[in-house]
C-alpha cells in the first residue's frame, strides 16, 4: 500500500518528492480513502466525529484513532467524541487533495463527519521552493514563497469549498505546522528550501533563521487567509509549542502574543532526523514533540469546540 513508504527517505527534499511522485496513483489513494472510512467506527449519537485528512504531518499525529497521539489527547482531556478516522496521506500536496478523484473522495467521506482536520502545503514548500531558486536564482525567498501561496491558496480554497459544499454542517480547521528543523543535519533541508537566506543573497548570516522563518512560517498565514474568508473554517495556530516546551522565552503561546523565537528552529529533541526534520518526533511518550503540539492543539480549538471536561483522566 502506498502508506507503507517509509518517511525516513524524505531526508532531503528532491529525492523524497520525485520518489513519492511516482506512488500516487488517484485511483489507488481513492481505494485507500475508502478502506480507511469503511473501517472506521460506526457514529453514535452525541458523538461528534472527526475526520483527519492532508500529509504526513497529519498521519504523524492522528494515525491509529484514539491510539494516536491526536485521539490520547482527546481522552487525556475526557473530551465526548468518536475516535478519528484518519485518511492523511504521506507525500501529499493540495494539488493531489484538490484533484478530481481525490477531492470527490475526500466530499464523500466528509458527508459523515462533524470536523475536518488537515495539514497541507508542507510537500507543496519541499517541491516548489527549491525549483523556483534553481529555476530563477535572482529571486528573493519572499518572491518564491509568493509563489508558493499562489499555487497553493487556490487549491486550498477548492478543498475546503468542497468539503464544505458536501457537508455544510462540518466546520474544517487546520494550521500551518509549527516551526520545525532543529535536528542534526536538518540544516540541509533548510538550506534547499530558501538558499537565499543561507547564501547572503536574502540575508546576513546572522539573520539566517529569522529570514527561513519568516517566509517559511507563511504557510500558516495561508490558513489564516482561510479563515478570514470562510465563516466555516477555523485556523488554530500551534505556533511556538515547542520552543516553549524545551524552555525557549523568546518563544509564547498565549493566545494574545502567540509567537516563536524567529531567530532559532524546532528545538531537535521534538523535531528528531528520524522523522525527516520536518514532523514532530513520536518517542518521549507526553514529552514527544507529536504529544506537544496536539497538546497544544487541544488547548487552542478543541476545548472550546467539543464537550470536554478539561481535566486529565486515565487512558
Amino acid at each position: 500500500m502506498l502508506l507503507k513508504f517509509a518517511l525516513l527517505t524524505a531526508v532531503t527534499a528532491s529525492p523524497a518528492k520525485d520518489a513519492l511522485s511516482q506512488l500516487y496513483v488517484p485511483s489507488d489513494m481513492v481505494a485507500f480513502i475508502e478502506e480507511r472510512v469503511a473501517a472506521a467506527p460506526p457514529a453514535v449519537e452525541g458523538q461528534p466525529r472527526i475526520l483527519v485528512a492532508g500529509d504526513s504531518w497529519a498521519d504523524v499525529v492522528a494515525v491509529g484513532g484514539n491510539d494516536g497521539f491526536f485521539g490520547k489527547v482527546l481522552q487525556k482531556h475526557g473530551c465526548n467524541v468518536a475516535a478519528p478516522t484518519t485518511i492523511a496521506i504521506p507525500g501529499s500536496t493540495s494539488g493531489t487533495w484538490s484533484s478530481k478523484l481525490v477531492l470527490a473522495s475526500l466530499k464523500a467521506a466528509a458527508k459523515n463527519y462533524d470536523y475536518v482536520f488537515f495539514t497541507l502545503v508542507g510537500n507543496d514548500a519541499l517541491d516548489r521552493l527549491p525549483e523556483c531558486h534553481k529555476n530563477d536564482p535572482s529571486k528573493s525567498g519572499k518572491e518564491c514563497a509568493d509563489d508558493l501561496l499562489a499555487w497553493a491558496l487556490p487549491n486550498m480554497y477548492e478543498i475546503v469549498d468542497g468539503i464544505h459544499e458536501a457537508n455544510p454542517d462540518a466546520r474544517v480547521v487546520g494550521f500551518g505546522y509549527d516551526t520545525m528543523f532543529g535536528g542534526k543535519g536538518c540544516s540541509a533541508v533548510t538550506h534547499d528550501i530558501f538558499p537565499q537566506c543561507f547564501n547572503g543573497q536574502d540575508a546576513p548570516a546572522e539573520e539566517a533563521n529569522r529570514c527561513f522563518n519568516t517566509q517559511f512560517l507563511r504557510i500558516q498565514e495561508g490558513f489564516d487567509w482561510l479563515d478570514g474568508n470562510r465563516t466555516f473554517f477555523d485556523s488554530a495556530p500551534i505556533l511556538g509549542a515547542t520552543q516553549v516546551a524545551a524552555g525557549d522565552t523568546k518563544a509564547s503561546t498565549d493566545p494574545n502574543d502567540r509567537h516563536i523565537d524567529m531567530d532559532a528552529m524546532g528545538p531537535a529533541k521534538y523535531w528528531p532526523t528520524y522523522l525527516a526534520c520536518f514532523h514532530p518526533g513520536i518517542a518521549g511518550g507526553d514529552d514527544s514533540g507529536a504529544n506537544v503540539v496536539m497538546e497544544e492543539f487541544y488547548k487552542a480549538y478543541w476545548s472550546k469546540q467539543l464537550s470536554c471536561s478539561g481535566g486529565s483522566i486515565a487512558v
